[in-house]
């Protein structure tokens, strides 16, 4: 049982960069939409709306309720959400799913 972000971080690296890559170009695309908004160096650089967009984007993607477990993340990178969005997966008892529809994304986006 993975009991909080870092744990997720230690037991599954390579996906967590993996997911935490696909963040970050969702966030990419979502502000390249907007005019006069920079792409995000990390999750500190977007602004409220954007930041609902790539959340609001990834549920759909994914099939994962984010934002309602979102309350009291105070992290400030892409890799925090990642490994807090994998830790909500995990509560939910949905990780294998989450992890299958992750790499599904991730294939897709390299073919």
């Amino acid at each position: 049982m993975i009991l909080d972000n870092e744990t997720v971080a230690e037991e599954a690296p390579t996906f967590i960069e993996e997911f935490t890559e696909l963040i970050r170009r969702t966030a990419a695309v979502i502000c390249a939409e907007q005019p006069d908004v920079p792409e995000p160096e990390e999750l500190r650089d977007l602004d409220s709306f954007s930041m609902v967009q790539v959340l609001l984007d990834l549920e759909n993607e994914l099939g994962l309720k984010v934002l309602e477990g979102l309350e009291g993340f105070n992290g400030r990178t892409f890799q925090e959400i990642a490994e807090h969005i994998a830790e909500i997966a995990h509560r939910a008892g949905t990780y294998p799913e989450f992890e299958a529809n992750v790499r599904r994304i991730v294939n897709s986006d390299s073919d």
